[in-house]
């Protein structure tokens, strides 16, 4: 072997090997929201417990289907999980509709430990990608929930119709002799 192709080959060999320690450049990951899709008949969706690194994008997916509530909420956490204990850790994160990458932006949460981001939902596809962490190597996760009337919502709704209509219709019957 000649002089030039053992120096190719070395400069080869060490630019392989520099590449492989190299630390991997930015890639955005998409988790889904497991237990979807999301509606008044299953309002509750989970953010698997994921591992964040710093030099990744976290997108956290999810669609939601009709019929909707009038209002979902959106909530991560973040944990950094070092010496058999686990402490709460800063973390932001933006709301978008669209696929993952693509999509409108909706809203931000604010800078917290457990921040949640409500919205008014409309039927299809969203993503959660999270802005901030604060140490890498935290594992955040969290929770989708479509808000869904409890029954004694319902109850009280429906005897505070009822009340109204009584009094409506006590004032009408005053007016009614009133004007006889």
């Amino acid at each position: 072997m000649t002089t030039t192709l053992k120096t190719l080959f070395a400069g080869a060999a060490v630019l392989s090997a520099l590449a492989m320690a190299a630390p991997a450049s930015a890639v955005t990951i998409v988790t889904p929201f497991t237990t979807g899709p999301f509606d008044l008949n299953n309002p509750l969706g989970t953010a698997p417990a994921t591992k964040l690194l710093a030099a990744n994008t976290y997108d956290f997916s999810f669609t939601l289907d009709a019929p909707l509530g009038t209002s979902t909420s959106v909530q991560l956490s973040a944990q950094l999980l070092k010496g058999g204990s686990s402490t709460p850790e800063l973390i932001q994160y933006s709301l978008y509709s669209g696929t993952s990458g693509s999509g409108t932006f909706l809203s931000q949460s604010s800078l917290d430990f457990s921040p949640t981001i409500a919205f008014t939902p409309a039927a299809g596809d969203y993503y959660v990608e999270v802005n901030y962490i604060a140490v890498s190597g935290e594992v955040a996760g969290g929770t989708l929930t479509a808000a869904v009337p409890e029954p004694a919502s319902w109850a009280m709704m429906l005897v505070g119709f009822g009340v109204l209509g009584v009094a409506l219709r006590r004032r009408a019957a005053k007016t009614a002799s009133v004007a006889v």
